[in-house]
């Protein structure tokens, strides 16, 4: 029975992960709340995606709330900010310069948070075709932490975000902001951050959670002490374990008593 609930309690505690990250660096922004602001560029407003700024934001707010911020073990909570101006080149320019791996354009720089513009492209260079929906680069970074990160709508003619329903757009602009944060694709179809768009998908899925919590773990309220087996890696699933743990042993110790109980 005792090793049994050894064994029970260290799977239980087995880091069980599919996530990925968008970078080497375990990239962050270093603050708990983060803005998503839409930026309005110059000359080049979203005119081909079938929403309007104001819309946009109204989405974004639905998908900070429908999504991320159900999260109950990460401490990151993400706010709708604000229609902003921005330079003309956010509604043109190339995200990355030249290269097989995304050099982050300077002039297009986010001085914070996160903003989402419409992109016409007209060099291709973004998007390769209209399946691109959009994209999304973590673009201003000190050390190893985000200060401020982009992401492009395709807003080309030929795009085909337009023809998606509200609640898919609310998603595709959820799993963007995941991007923007610092987690990269999934493998597990359940998930928002799978690496392909999943129809009429309404919730985070499991290994979501473990990747926002990994990057921005809540801290726990202090109870009784505990010895962290694994301080550099927060897993939601220690608590449960010890749980468990304490149960099974709670019930060894009940049955010991049965059978060194008196019968009479």
């Amino acid at each position: 029975m005792k090793a049994l609930i050894l064994f029970v309690f260290f799977i239980s505690m087995a880091q069980v992960q599919a996530f990925t990250l968008n970078n080497s660096a375990t990239l962050t922004f270093n603050k708990n709340e983060v803005k998503v602001n839409i930026g309005n560029a110059s000359g080049r407003p979203c005119t081909n995606i079938g929403v309007d700024e104001n819309e946009l934001l109204s989405i974004v707010s639905d998908a900070v709330d429908q999504y991320w911020n159900r999260a109950p073990t990460s401490r990151l909570k993400l706010r709708a900010g604000s229609v902003k101006s921005v330079a003309a080149a956010y509604g043109t320019g190339d995200i990355c310069n030249s290269g097989t791996s995304c050099d982050p354009n300077p002039a297009l720089a986010v001085d914070s948070d996160i903003l989402i513009v419409c992109n016409g492209d007209p060099s291709d260079h973004n998007f390769s075709s209209a399946g691109v929906l959009a994209i999304t680069v973590p673009n201003n970074i000190s050390g190893k932490d985000i200060l401020g990160s982009l992401i492009m709508i395709n807003d080309k003619t030929t795009n085909q975000f337009k023809y998606k329903s509200r609640d898919e757009k609310i998603s595709i602009i959820a799993h963007e902001i995941g991007h923007a944060f610092g987690l990269g694709h999934s493998p597990v179809k359940d998930s928002l951050m799978y690496y392909a768009t999943v129809n009429m998908r309404k919730f985070l899925g499991a290994d979501d959670i473990d990747g926002i919590s990994y990057l921005y773990p809540k801290q726990q309220p202090v109870t009784c002490g505990s010895v962290d087996l694994n301080p550099d890696k927060k897993n939601p699933n220690t608590w449960l374990g010890l749980f468990i743990g304490f149960v099974l042993i709670a019930l060894l110790n009940q049955l010991r008593y049965l059978k060194l109980r008196p019968r009479f």
